[in-house]
């Protein structure tokens, strides 16, 4: 009787060992599915050749890719990229960090976004956002700071600097220049009236929005 009884138990026990392994392998490629990379509608419009910490970026039209659109949206890579061009040292915030060797920016394995130059294609090409954005405008040449600096928490290392004025028809390159020196003559960072430092992205504001200027190491 017991052998009878036996045959059946392991007839069950491998019939749920199959299914154990289906549900098993259907999860695991809901799992791979998930996570595929996806490759963004828009293009991305680097008009100037920058860097972001040790990652150059030459000008031109950028595709972009998300490791998990689950995890990270297309338009939100885009806003993130606008903001890290942005940065002033590439150490970005929020727990980010650039991968040069992927040119890539990555929070976690599935919070992460690549970029690649599409080739042959300039800056005027893309549909999507751009840097600088619409009323900024880069200015020529750069400003040389000639021994190790700051304006308040603001470290600005010895070298040339790029400028980047904001709203562009309130304030002239000129100015800027003239401010930037102006303020490097502030260490302390007590800018006059009015103005105000945003340190993350080296930005130099009128408190009211009205125009201003960003600075970036060359």
């Amino acid at each position: 009787m017991s052998a009878i009884a036996v045959q059946p138990r392991r007839a069950l026990i491998a019939v749920l060992a199959v299914l154990a392994t289906a549900v098993a392998i259907f999860a695991t490629a809901a799992d791979r599915a998930e996570a595929a990379s996806t490759k963004c509608p828009d293009t991305f419009k680097v008009l100037h050749d920058d860097h972001i910490g040790k990652l150059s970026l030459k000008a031109g039209t950028y595709l972009i890719t998300v490791a998990n659109q689950q995890k990270l949206s297309c338009q939100r890579a885009s806003q993130l990229f606008t903001k890290f061009l942005q940065d002033f040292d590439g150490k970005l915030p929020n727990g980010w960090k650039v991968n040069v060797k992927k040119s890539g920016f990555e929070k976690t394995s599935q919070k992460a976004f690549y970029v690649k130059r599409q080739s042959g294609v300039g800056g005027g090409g893309g549909s999507g956002d751009r840097h600088p954005g619409r009323g900024e405008m880069i200015c020529p040449g750069t400003f040389q700071v000639q021994h190790n600096d700051h304006i308040g928490r603001l470290n600005l290392p010895k070298g040339p600097y790029t400028i980047t004025v904001i709203h562009k028809k309130r304030i002239s390159c000129s100015d800027a220049t003239r401010l930037f020196a102006k303020f490097l003559q502030l260490p302390q960072g007590n800018l006059p009236s009015g103005w105000k430092l945003k340190v993350q992205s080296g930005t130099f504001l009128k408190k009211d929005g009205s125009k201003g200027f960003r600075v970036k190491q060359a």
